[in-house]
């Protein structure tokens, strides 16, 4: 059976509040290097007490994934942990997360909490920039000095083997730093009994029933989930008998607020429970007690958490940008009939509408509910006994009565399907999908028996900020204090020479390029060099 490990590469192992940490995480196996069995990983940052402060999800592509963590002022100086697994990892029965130490340092902490050690010395800059010197010479800039805000290129020859990089371009720091331990779970050891899935093909998310009186049957109970918006979800899936669930999510949104509900006539006598995220063991985590500073490193300090002061101020001028995920077809697609209300005389309320213009809707009572009903238009009947699903903006509504008299004008366009559907578990009497314009009809609808909660969502893709000061004047009055000149998580090569631009700041000193990866025959590759900015 395969089992799989995580890697997380970080762009610094010393980091002060204030400043973001960017991560790469690879998710390896032995068969066949980048693993192919999960599709979302988990990251937390534990502190020293062993307790949880960050969890994040991360979506993984041919096991390749990435993001970023800003480190709050709430945290305390201290050591902490970078962990990340698989749901498959939590498994192993041992040594089933892979974890790397790294310091937070608070400058606005009054006491800080670390031994200040004035023998510590500096980082070497000299030897640093030796390191690998067989491999140096792949890297080639166009300059070895460069001035505040000139704009550089970083030639990488094709002679470089295939595989995923990350390039990191940042300040070298003269605070101690972490030596680099990382411990990566090399002894996988998968129990027999498999109590965790595997996320082979998106989220699961899962849960359970309770029910309010003795003796209800829990068994084969409906249960559906929404996440309301332009790009909805709406899944469906049916209980066991002892009336657990489980959802498979394997669109992306980045929208973490969730509606689940019961599709059945008796909603109102069950509960409906969210499990948590499974997490791994943390008693056996041990951590170094004490944070190496020297006195030499407090002005340093100070002088960078003052750069990430002004660059958090000007922050809206230097916003990253979220790559949307693309538009994808709704499950009813393409056999819905769609009117856009725009194209029609528009009616005060949604039940007028429906009279008028929607011609395939009717209203009828059903165990002395409202409820909508579609007439198939193929044999000129009204399907029954049941109605059908009602959708808005991908939020199921069982309770039309807050529909009737919602103001139509809000509303952009309804579709209909006017013939059984069948989805998941259950076979509903068509669907009727309304769109409203601001997509937040979930934000005004009440219904007692519906579990309004926020799950833990895959981190949207981003394009990190970077200046251009050729081409923008309306940065030159705006200060450019980055330590952290580039960011690329995710370089591939092929064949082919590569040359990256990236810009200096106002910020003089020794700089840093470090790229890494892993080859697609499964090596670790690490390239670094230095130059100066005056």
């Amino acid at each position: 059976m395969s089992t799989e490990s995580i890697l997380i590469k970080t762009n610094t192992s010393t980091i002060l509040t204030g400043e973001t940490l960017y991560y790469k995480l690879y998710c390896l196996n032995k068969r066949t290097v980048f693993s192919d069995i999960s599709e979302v990983a988990y990251l937390e940052v534990i502190n020293d007490r062993k307790e949880s402060v960050f969890k994040t999800k991360i979506s993984l592509k041919n096991g390749i994934g990435s993001g970023d963590y800003f480190i709050p002022t709430t945290l305390t100086t201290g050591n902490y942990k970078l962990i990340a697994y698989t749901n498959w990892m939590l498994n192993n029965s041992q040594n089933n997360f892979f974890e790397k130490d790294f310091t937070i340092i608070n400058p606005f902490q009054e006491h800080i909490n670390m031994i200040i050690d004035s023998t510590s010395s500096k980082v070497d800059v000299s030897k640093n920039g030796t390191k690998n010197t067989s491999e140096n010479i792949l890297l080639s800039l166009n300059k070895e000095k460069y001035s505040k805000r000139e704009k550089a290129s970083l030639l990488i020859p094709k002679t470089l083997d295939q595989g995923n990089y990350f390039l990191n371009i940042k300040k070298i720091d003269l605070m101690p730093t972490n030596t680099d331990s990382e411990t990566i779970n090399t002894d996988t050891n998968l129990n027999q009994d498999i109590k965790i899935l595997p996320e082979t093909r998106g989220e699961i998310i899962t849960g359970f029933l309770t029910a309010k009186a003795a003796n209800s049957n829990l068994d084969s109970k409906v249960v559906t989930l929404s996440i309301p918006g332009k790009n909805f979800i709406f899944k469906t899936t049916k209980t066991d008998r002892n009336g657990k669930f489980i959802f498979l999510l394997d669109k992306q949104t980045s929208t973490s607020e969730c509606y689940v509900q019961l599709s059945e006539l008796d909603k109102e006598n069950y509960e409906i429970v969210i499990d948590q995220t499974p997490s791994p063991d943390l008693s056996n985590l041990i951590f170094s007690n004490k944070t190496s500073i020297s006195s030499k490193n407090l002005k340093a300090i100070q002088e960078r958490s003052l750069a990430s002061q002004v660059e958090n101020v000007y922050f809206s001028q230097k916003k990253d940008s979220l790559i949307e995920t693309a538009n994808t077809d709704f499950f009813f697609q393409p056999t819905e009939k769609k009117y856009n209300l725009d194209d029609f005389e528009r009616f005060r309320t949604f039940k007028e509408t429906i009279i008028e213009i929607i011609v395939e809707l009717n209203f009828k009572d059903y165990n002395q509910i409202p409820s909508l009903y579609l007439s198939d238009s193929r044999y000129n009947i009204v399907q029954s006994p049941e109605p059908c699903l009602v959708l808005v903006d991908g939020l199921q509504i069982q309770n039309i009565n807050a529909l009737l008299n919602y103001n139509a004008y809000q509303i952009e366009s309804i579709s209909v399907v006017d013939s059984p559907y069948c989805y998941g578990p259950k076979i509903f009497n068509g669907i009727v999908s309304i769109v409203t314009k601001n997509k937040d009809f979930a934000t005004i609808y009440t219904d007692k028996n519906i579990l309004k909660t926020t799950i833990l969502r895959p981190e949207p893709t981003k394009v990190y900020f970077e200046p251009k000061y050729e081409t923008s004047n309306t940065l030159s009055r705006i200060p450019d204090y980055r330590h952290q000149l580039l960011w690329k998580p995710n370089i591939v090569f092929n064949n082919s020479n590569m040359t990256i631009p990236f810009y200096t700041s106002d910020i003089s000193g020794d700089y840093e390029i470090i790229l890494e990866g892993i080859t697609e025959t499964g090596k670790y590759v690490h390239f670094y060099k230095t130059f100066k900015t005056e």
